[in-house]
């Protein structure tokens, strides 16, 4: 393998792990959060709905 080879390959894994970072930081975790608190918030309004609002 010559140096040139082994180079653009370091290029290339390096180029290939920014892509992938991006994703998960502008769109995985994103979906993630939003995925996350919608849930919850559609498990309270359900138990409110069948339970009644709990009192304090």
């Amino acid at each position: 393998m010559t140096q040139q080879t082994s180079s653009e390959s370091v290029k290339q894994v390096k180029t290939k792990e920014l892509k992938a970072l991006g994703f998960i930081i502008f769109l995985l975790f994103p979906i993630i959060t939003i995925t996350g608190i919608s849930a919850y918030g559609f498990i309270i309004w359900m138990i409110q709905a069948f339970g009644g609002v709990v009192g304090h």
